[in-house]
């Protein structure tokens, strides 16, 4: 097993991530110097944190013996793009509001006043989004080096299906009752100074007990089709979790308003019955239920209907309701071939930026090369995902890493698809590279869940009966 790979390959995101680094602190050189009084060179803090963070973790995986070297310099990356995307649009930011006479020493005191500036607002949150996602990275990382340290076998996880499901179940009901609403959506938890976001945690829960609860059915799934994939008595049967979770899913559409999540727990699903089943009738129903559920949260949901006229006649609302997707679209054009150069365009302007249009940033900055390389480092690190599924040994590891790759997969394509105007605007992040720690840090216990499953099978513990 050759880990030297993986190491030079970090060295390489390193050395590429230090350059943008270098350039983000030129450009804004003069904001630095008055958010960081003598100490300019602290635009680098997440330089030395994330790559001693992951030469640790090599490490780790060498003692683990795990099999999968390109996995991590992939995620590596993309974590880095994200780091160096949002300090470089506080930087961009916080220039603006130099330029425009606000005092950066005390930019946070004068955005908490009553009726202040939107751009001293902007100005505060990303700076705070800056340094809070490195917060959030540090604590993802040592869930991560936990899970490969520590974590004996993650086939135990197969014996508490129910109550993974329940578990699932439970934070989807108490973010209806007690959940904050946030832009006509709720989808967070606030924990006093940490807002959490259970719709991220939910999908990998549901994961885990589709991958059980398919396993464990397997044989019975394989003879239970009828002629011509008719559905029979015994599809019904053990075809409960199905509906139930349809049901839930729908729940969120009509309680939530958010149309994201419902897409994104419903597509893992039926991916996860269609790996596990092999049965093309089974998403065939699943997808007309879904298509039923969203039409009639369509004409129930005042929302719904806003987001599809908004992706439909983008520029007809382009000074209200679809401004956001409108400057989206120009940085995107914007950028061209080549891009505007780091820190050469002004995707800053663009609301949420940080969270939802992140790619239009890359775009702009980075153009056509830059986005289609992001594009690029999803679908090889996805189809490493797909690959350390087929190596696994037993049915439950393959069909959950396939489950979890299925899942990242959807996420990318729903979020890149909505920046793009393919489909409509859903809202949720960008993977390793959206502003947003649960996000974050639920993606990075996916990646130990991952990796756990490339160990050599040598090196796991037998699981003991039951």
């Amino acid at each position: 097993m050759r880990r030297g790979r993986e190491v030079w390959l970090l060295l390489f995101a390193f050395a590429i991530l230090s350059l943008g680094y270098w350039v983000v602190w030129q450009a804004y050189l003069p904001a630095w110097q008055v958010l960081y009084p003598g100490q300019s060179w602290r635009v680098f803090d997440a330089l030395p944190v994330t790559f001693v963070a992951w030469l640790l973790l090599s490490l780790a995986l060498r003692w683990r013996r795990c099999e999968e070297t390109l996995l991590l310099p992939a995620v590596a990356l993309l974590i880095g793009i994200g780091l160096l995307f949002l300090q470089r649009l506080a930087g961009g930011i916080a220039l603006q509001a130099m330029q425009s006479g606000f005092d950066l020493a005390h930019i946070g005191a004068i955005a908490a006043r009553d009726h202040a500036p939107a751009l001293a607002r902007t100005t505060a949150l990303l700076l705070h989004c800056s340094d809070k996602q490195l917060i959030s990275f540090v604590v993802g990382w040592a869930a991560l080096m936990g899970i490969v340290l520590f974590w004996k076998d993650y086939r135990t996880l197969a014996r508490y299906k129910y109550l993974i499901a329940i578990g699932a179940t439970v934070l989807l009901l108490v973010t209806t009752v007690f959940g904050s609403t946030k832009g006509g959506q709720t989808i967070a938890l606030d924990l006093g100074p940490l807002t959490f976001q259970p719709h991220d945690l939910v999908k990998l829960l549901l994961v885990i007990f589709m991958a059980a609860y398919l396993v464990e059915n397997r044989q019975l799934f394989s003879v239970a089709g009828g002629r011509f994939g008719v559905l029979t008595r015994m599809d019904l049967r053990y075809l409960g979790p199905l509906v139930a979770l349809w049901l839930l899913v729908m729940a969120i559409i009509f309680k939530h308003d958010d149309l994201g999540a419902a897409l994104l727990l419903f597509g893992a699903l039926l991916g996860m019955l269609y790996l596990g089943t092999e049965r093309k009738s089974y998403v065939v129903i699943g997808a007309l239920m879904f298509i039923f559920g969203a039409t009639g949260a369509y004409f129930i949901s005042s929302r719904v209907q806003d987001r599809v006229a908004i992706w439909l006649h983008p520029w007809a609302y382009s000074n209200n309701g679809s401004y956001q997707i409108v400057q989206a679209l120009m940085a995107l054009g914007n950028g061209r071939a080549v891009g505007a150069g780091l820190a050469g365009g002004y995707p800053e302007r663009i609301p949420a930026v940080h969270t939802d249009m992140i790619f239009s940033a890359i775009s702009e900055d980075l153009g056509l090369i830059g986005a289609v390389a992001v594009i690029g480092l999803f679908l090889f690190l996805i189809g490493r995902m797909y690959h350390v599924s087929l190596r696994s040994d037993t049915h439950f590891g393959k069909l959950l890493a396939a489950g979890l790759a299925t899942t990242m997969a959807l996420q990318a394509w729903v979020i890149l698809a909505g920046t793009m105007k393919f489909i409509p605007l859903t809202g949720i992040t960008l993977p390793f590279i959206s502003y947003g720690g649960t996000s974050l840090v639920v993606n990075l216990v996916l990646l130990g869940m991952i990796l756990k499953i490339a160990e050599a099978p040598g090196s796991r513990a037998p699981v003991p009966a039951d």
